[in-house]
Formats: structure tokens, C-alpha cells, sequence
């Protein structure tokens, strides 16, 4: 089952709004390849944009804007298709987080059909970080500010994690002094 990080209901539904927007996406082998990889802490980068996807979907409908293009491109906005933890940029490549937006979106338009607000949405996602990539719609702000917010959630709920299972490793330890 699908899900959206602090999200409960199923994204595969076949009957939902969202998942006919994105069906053909979710079901190509290209996007299921970013399972892959890790991206924020635990969250692959598959459930990353996923994550982001829905988010940029449920709020590009709430502000009466293109939420096609929104769950699409959240989809996609990541699509660069490498661990970025090992990445070795080659001589005169800047890091990744500058240059892994561009690559997604040559990826994205090498398999699937992306429209221009599509293509910036994806483009322009690191928008602060890349000042030169201005945002041209409000479709793409909507990203920038769902992109951190999930990453946000996404380190959180790995450092949750990881204290959890710090704390249940002391308690088992005295447990086990105690007996």
C-alpha cells in the first residue's frame, strides 16, 4: 500500500482522484527504480516524491491551481536516478543539491511527455537554494515549500526512529542487568 508520510489512506486506490493522475507514473518501471535509493534518513527516494506528490496535490487544490501538473511533477521532481550519498561529482561539477534538478528534469523528459509548467515545477524545485531558478508559477512554489516540508518530516521521523531504538536498547539492557 501507498502512503504519504503523516498520511493514513491508501494512494493506490484505482477510484481516487490523485491516483488517475499520476496512475501511469506510479505503474513505470523508470520511477519505481528511485525505490533504489535512500534519500532523507530511512525514506527512499520513491517515498519521497510520493510524499511530495500528494502534498503538492491536495494543496495545488486547495489554492484552485494545477494539481495535474502538481501531483505529476512532485512525482518527478527528483527523478536523477543515483544514491547522492556516494555521488562523485565529476571535475568542475558542482554538488548535487545545485545540479540534481536539472538532471531530473532531463530524465523526466527523456521517458515521459512534461509540459512547461511541469518542466519548471521539477526545474526550479531547489528554489532558494538555486537563485538563479526563479519560479514562474504558483505551482512551483508550491513545491519548493512541500519538497522541505516532507524532507523536513522525512529526517524527523528517522531521528524519531533512531532515539526509539536507542531508548528500547537501554531499557533491554536493564532488563537484562536486573534478572
Amino acid at each position: 500500500m501507498l502512503k504519504a508520510i503523516c498520511f493514513k489512506a491508501d494512494l493506490e486506490n484505482k477510484d481516487s482522484e490523485y491516483y488517475t493522475l499520476v496512475a501511469d507514473l506510479l505503474e513505470s518501471d523508470i520511477v519505481r527504480q528511485m525505490e533504489n535509493f535512500t534519500h532523507h534518513g530511512r525514506t527512499t527516494c520513491f517515498q519521497h516524491c510520493l510524499n511530495v506528490s500528494y502534498y503538492n496535490y491536495k494543496l495545488c487544490k486547495l489554492f484552485n491551481l494545477n494539481q495535474r501538473a502538481g501531483a505529476r511533477a512532485g512525482l518527478l521532481h527528483d527523478l536523477f536516478l543515483y544514491d547522492w550519498h556516494t555521488y562523485k561529482p565529476s571535475e568542475g561539477e558542482r554538488l548535487h543539491g545545485f545540479t540534481h534538478a536539472r538532471k531530473s528534469l532531463e530524465n523526466a523528459q527523456k521517458y515521459f511527455y512534461v509540459s512547461a509548467l511541469e518542466s519548471d515545477i521539477i526545474e526550479k524545485h531547489m528554489f532558494p537554494l538555486n537563485l538563479c531558478s526563479l519560479p514562474r508559477y504558483r505551482e512551483t512554489l508550491v513545491i519548493v515549500f512541500t519538497d522541505k516540508l516532507c524532507g523536513s518530516m522525512e529526517v524527523l521521523s528517522n531521528l524519531f526512529f533512531k532515539l526509539s531504538e536507542t531508548v528500547q536498547t537501554k531499557l533491554l539492557r536493564r532488563k537484562a542487568k536486573a534478572e
